[in-house]
């Protein structure tokens, strides 16, 4: 009997690995043949669809908090700039929590973008700003110090998942540039599976570009 148990639940978690791989390949294949990729297309629906299914699955459980986000928003976004490097050929290396030097409590950020031994930039991802909404400016440019002591040019990149709970970059010039936010008050589990691009405060496209030019 138990050997004709079978757990859907399980074996849908088996293929994520692999569904990850065929849908790089895949990407790859239509923008190396066809056209741009909508790379804020692909993180955005990600999105929805991820904090969609935590949703679901907590009230099923009964679950007091869903499963948190940061890991999967961060892995969105590796995933589109390591295919944005490969499409583009930039030999380049992408890495996340990868330390910058060789000794204990060295920075490691979230994702690092490497030429050799040259780190030339950094992005620190965050799903929203709601408990540090006062003093995300002091953090980031103590962070930008302490990376560029070591490396000093490299760029410091912070995107936020959305300004729903927060008031933004206000006039900070940085603002579309080394500061982005993707979606636009808004909440991912509120976005309709048909994507609108006005949801879009800074598509992920402007740190792509960024990144092109390092």
């Amino acid at each position: 009997m138990s050997g004709q148990f079978s757990d859907e639940y399980a074996f849908t978690l088996d293929s994520l690995s692999v569904a990850l791989q065929n849908s790089y390949d895949n990407l790859k294949e239509v923008t190396l043949s066809k056209e741009d990729l909508d790379y804020s297309r692909v993180v955005v629906n990600r999105l929805r669809a991820f904090y969609c299914a935590q949703d679901s699955i907590k009230k099923f459980l009964d679950k007091r908090v869903a499963q948190a986000g940061a890991d999967f928003f961060v892995e969105a976004i590796l995933f589109s700039l390591k295919l944005f490097n490969e499409v583009e050929r930039l030999n380049l290396e992408i890495a996340s929590e990868r330390a910058i030097q060789r000794k204990r409590k060295a920075i490691r950020p979230d994702i690092s973008i490497w030429r050799g031994d040259d780190l030339l930039a950094a992005v620190e991802c965050k799903t929203q700003l709601g408990w540090r909404r006062n003093g995300w400016a002091d953090h980031f440019d103590d962070r930008e110090q302490k990376l560029q002591e070591i490396f000093p040019g490299a760029k410091m990149f912070l995107l936020i998942m959305t300004n729903c709970n927060w008031s933004g970059f206000g006039n900070d010039p940085r603002s579309g540039q080394q500061l982005l936010c993707l979606l636009k008050d808004c909440w991912p589990t509120q976005i309709s599976q048909s994507f609108d691009p006005t949801i879009l405060e800074h598509p992920i496209e402007r740190l792509l570009e960024q990144v092109k030019c390092l």
